[in-house]
């Protein structure tokens, strides 16, 4: 009788699902929301590195605190911020962008709200979809630094998740939209921007509280909502630990392909079919989660 229990308390480890509200992906999300009445602190790290020439450095920071104001509707609020270290470093948007740019400061980079609505569940329902919006406040530009004059943006996701073999694989998928309206103190004038983004991941539970998987992050940037700009594809590893009293994800993505390609500072062509003026080559986000 004493097999059966360990037996029946080892397996069930296995089958149980991630906690609510955690979040298993560097970047891509899932329909996973705060419990009704409760509340999680969650705080991001993000390093990028690796431009086309110069050196360039970053690390963004952002801090959220989110409720669940229903079982199936969660909200946060945000506040990001960043360091940069730049030295001859491209830019598309800085003025001294094409012949390398000199930056080292803090920022404060903005305030934003969130909000999901978990329309379907992926361990109720055949699969799981949620939807998201954030407004957001923007002081500064998160890849040069520069002071905005007024920026406002909103941030759209259709999040849809399926599970398979018990939740033990997990796959996700958001359709990201995020509109701008960007002005920096140098240049009142506004600007209107697109981003579209798809973002995708599979995640295994390969032992009690542990997950492994791969993710994937292609970024499209069109100025004045008609004009492409650029188009960046990132792939990579990811890691998630969730604990009863906490939660932690490691997450690594590697630009693969870019276009148009980055150029050096004697105009040379360089990264093979990688976009480096804008984006960086690496990038490296840690996040940790305390829910209460």
């Amino acid at each position: 009788m004493k097999k059966e229990l360990v037996f029946l308390l080892c397996t069930s480890c296995f089958t149980l699902p991630a906690h609510a509200g955690e979040s298993m992906f560097s970047r891509a999300y899932t329909t996973d929301t705060v419990p009704e009445g409760h509340f999680e602190i969650e705080q991001l790290a993000r390093f990028r590195d690796q431009r086309s020439m110069g050196t360039y450095n970053a690390l963004d920071l952002r801090s959220e605190l989110e409720y669940g104001l229903s079982n199936k509707l969660q909200a946060a609020l945000y506040v990001n911020s960043g360091y940069i270290h730049a030295k001859g470093a491209p830019d598309d948007d800085d003025p001294n962008g094409a012949t390398g740019f000199d930056r080292t400061k803090w920022f404060l980079q903005g305030i934003s709200a969130e909000f999901i609505y978990r329309v379907m569940s992926p361990y109720t329902d055949p699969f799981g979809l949620a939807f998201y919006i954030e407004p957001e406040y923007q002081f500064t530009d998160l890849h040069n630094g520069l002071a905005y004059n007024h920026t406002f943006g909103i941030e759209y996701r259709a999040i849809f998740q399926k599970n398979f073999l018990d939740d033990r694989l997990i796959f996700v998928y958001n359709l990201v939209l995020e509109t701008e309206a960007i002005s920096f103190k140098d240049d009142p004038t506004y600007n209107s921007e697109l981003d579209w983004n798809n973002e995708i991941g599979v995640s295994y539970r390969f032992m009690p509280n542990w997950f492994a998987g791969l993710e994937g992050r292609n970024h499209n940037e069109y100025g004045n909502f008609n004009t492409h700009e650029h188009s960046v594809f990132w792939v990579g590893p990811v890691l998630h630990y969730g604990g009863p009293k906490m939660w932690a994800t490691l997450g690594w993505l590697e630009q693969v392909y870019g276009s148009p390609s980055g150029i050096d500072e004697n105009g040379t062509f360089i990264g093979h079919d990688l976009f480096l003026r804008s984006h960086e080559r690496h990038e490296i986000t840690f996040k940790v989660g305390i829910p209460f």
